[in-house]
């Protein structure tokens, strides 16, 4: 048996497009692809963040191009993908990552909720596919990666979240749909579903909350929360050759939780 093939892990040339990059997961995405040799786009709503993220990146000696957009309007979406091909040329990654929940028992959910939550987690993620997907199938190849969650595939324990729940169980649906579409184009799709990583949307139950937070992790048989190296290690093999013959499932990375 010879060695293991690591140059498929290489990134180096490659351009991705990080959306929800100036915080949370987001951040550990964009590092993960710069450190396997990635140039980024990093898009999300707050410029300044993203500027301090960038500055990060290009310690790394790859370039991070911050553009401002929100993912609810279609013509960010479509200026940023514009400015991507302007500045490198080509698109080969997606991390469609940009999300938000809200916390709320579904009998008292409001609708402004509700149409925040899809219009960001659902239709969000949706556009910015298609907008980026009609250049991959242009190119003939890329990956898109859609962030989901490990609570698309059950219920949220001890969190009252029906619209999150709802949108990243959708974004499975939607990942399936485009493999099945984009495929045969050059286009892979797949979906990755985290557990408990540490960000702004975990911090209040994890940190602000001991009592939750020890429910929460003793669903999780390794009885921890990720570490954000083993996100970063992830999402590279998922934007590398590596993974080439994944298309149209969930990577679920959750230390266990969807076990019992």
């Amino acid at each position: 048996m010879g060695s293991p093939n690591l140059s498929m892990f290489d990134l180096t040339g490659k351009t991705a497009i990080v959306t929800g990059a100036s915080q949370g997961l987001g951040v550990s995405y964009a590092r993960g692809l710069a450190k396997a040799g990635c140039d980024l786009v990093l898009a999300a709503r707050s410029l300044d963040k993203l500027e301090e993220v960038a500055n990060e990146i290009r310690q790394w000696g790859h370039r991070a191009l911050p553009v401002k957009m929100d993912v609810t309007r279609v013509e960010d979406i479509q200026s940023a993908v514009e400015k991507a091909v302007s500045e490198f040329g080509h698109i080969d990654v997606l991390v469609n990552n940009a999300g938000i929940s809200a916390v709320h028992e579904a009998e008292d959910m409001s609708e402004r909720e509700w149409n925040d939550v899809i219009s960001t987690n659902l239709t969000g993620v949706f556009h910015c596919a298609q907008s980026v997907g009609r250049v991959m199938i242009g190119q003939k190849y890329g990956k898109i990666i859609n962030i989901a969650s490990m609570y698309a595939f059950v219920g949220s324990s001890y969190v009252p979240q029906a619209s999150y729940t709802a949108s990243k169980s959708a974004v499975l649906g939607l990942t399936k749909e485009l493999a099945v579409e984009w495929g045969p184009k050059g286009v892979h799709v797949l979906a990755l579903a985290p557990g408990f990583f540490r960000s702004d949307q975990t911090i209040w139950a994890f940190e602000n909350n001991k009592e939750l937070g020890e429910k929460l992790l003793h669903k999780v048989p390794l009885g921890r929360m990720g570490r954000l190296e083993e996100l970063e290690g992830t999402i590279v093999y998922l934007a590398s050759s590596a993974s080439d013959y994944l298309h149209g499932q969930a990577l679920v990375l959750d230390g266990g939780f969807l076990s019992w």
